[in-house]
């Protein structure tokens, strides 16, 4: 169960990180337009922006740790039936996911800290109950393309979400690793 909470919250990173951001510039700001309120250790000395950046820091080094070391199952080598570019689907998904960042909401401000939480509880609750661990835009900055392949396997047809470093095409053959996620990461044998 920690696995999967730590590849949810891994999903919102970017948004963390973005929010994070603004908080930053705000306090820029604030020593900018009141110096003689505001001093440079409100910016760097100041207790949220220093916790906010350490847990992102956290989460995300937590995250490469479990996908260095995502238990390989099995291994296999196939030929692509089929492959459909499922990135833009959910870059639909993830994109209404980081408007929140540019709403009014605050990690300094209490409220919205226990409305972005219960938010994250509902979204969460979603998220691993239906194992959408590939809908991750941390893991797909780095991987690049979610593809869903088909190919056989005994015949029969199989189906598999994979991320990918290259574009894949029909006639590919490639090295899966079928992990403890519902998702897999590839590595390339040769182009037919």
């Amino acid at each position: 169960m920690i696995k999967k909470l730590t590849m949810y919250t891994s999903t919102f990173l970017p948004l963390f990180f973005i929010m994070w951001v603004k908080e930053f510039l705000l306090c820029i700001c604030d020593v900018l337009k009141n110096p003689y309120i505001y001093t440079w250790k409100h910016v760097y000395l100041n207790p949220y922006l220093i916790t906010e950046i350490l847990i992102i820091i956290l989460i995300g080094i937590f995250v490469a740790f479990l996908l260095k070391n995502n238990k390989k199952t099995a291994s296999y080598t196939v030929k692509i039936k089929s492959a459909k570019n499922r990135s833009a689907e959910y870059y639909l998904a993830y994109y209404s996911l980081f408007i929140l960042a540019l709403i009014e909401f605050s990690l300094t401000d209490p409220v919205d800290l226990i409305v972005l939480g219960l938010l994250l509880v509902i979204l969460g609750i979603v998220y691993i109950k239906n194992n959408l661990f590939f809908m991750n835009p941390t893991i797909n900055i780095f991987q690049s393309y979610i593809y869903e392949i088909e190919y056989d396997m005994q015949e029969s047809t199989i189906t598999k979400l994979i991320i990918s470093r290259e574009k894949l095409s029909e006639g590919n053959i490639i090295e899966i690793n079928v992990s403890e996620f519902e998702f897999t990461f590839l590595r390339r044998k040769n182009e037919q």
